[in-house]
């Protein structure tokens, strides 16, 4: 009579195990494409959020150089009665933007303006740096000054090319301008 008992009781217990088994499976291909697409946005917003922080520490690197360059050409202005430059663009650093990497900053005793001015960066940059100065108002760009300048000027500008695509950043500030004045933010 007990071992009746023991094999009903089995049997019993078998089709319990196989519910069991069958729930815990694991999951179906409707739940795995779920967590395949929270992954992939979450993974996006990841990936734009570090390529935002990394353009804002590059552009900061714009604005505190050009307010270096702005320092110093007042300085120049209030020895010398005019800023320092020419008509043409005295660019710096020479060659390629930078993409990859940052440019080492070199020498500036190539450049007689820069050497003039007296301003370098504490170490490689990601912009081109340029500036335009002179005494005759009439020269100034009037694209640029608005309301044209009544004495002398300049123009200094940062430059970038973040994804190498020949569209350029701009950053630039004016002898009448107090602000800096952004084009193309982040290229």
């Amino acid at each position: 009579y007990f071992t009746g008992m023991r094999m009903s009781i089995r049997r019993l217990h078998r089709p319990a195990s196989k519910a069991k088994d069958q729930s815990q499976r694991g999951m179906t291909l409707i739940e795995m494409m779920v967590v395949v697409v929270i992954l992939s946005i979450l993974t996006t917003l990841g990936i734009t959020g570090y390529k935002k922080l990394v353009y804002q520490a590059r552009n900061a690197e714009a604005y505190q150089f050009l307010g270096a360059i702005r320092s110093a050409q007042n300085t120049y202005y209030q020895a010398f009665g005019q800023y320092a430059g020419n008509d043409n663009w005295a660019e710096w650093p020479l060659g390629p933007y930078a993409v990859e990497s940052r440019v080492d900053w070199g020498e500036i005793a190539q450049d007689p303006i820069w050497q003039t001015l007296g301003v370098r960066p504490e170490g490689p940059v990601w912009f081109k740096y340029r500036i335009k100065a002179s005494d005759d108002p009439a020269r100034a760009p009037a694209a640029v000054f608005r309301p044209s300048p009544v004495g002398p000027w300049f123009q200094a500008q940062a430059r970038g090319d973040f994804n190498g695509d020949g569209t350029t950043s701009l950053f630039e500030i004016t002898s009448s301008r107090a602000d800096v004045y952004t084009s193309n933010l982040n290229e």
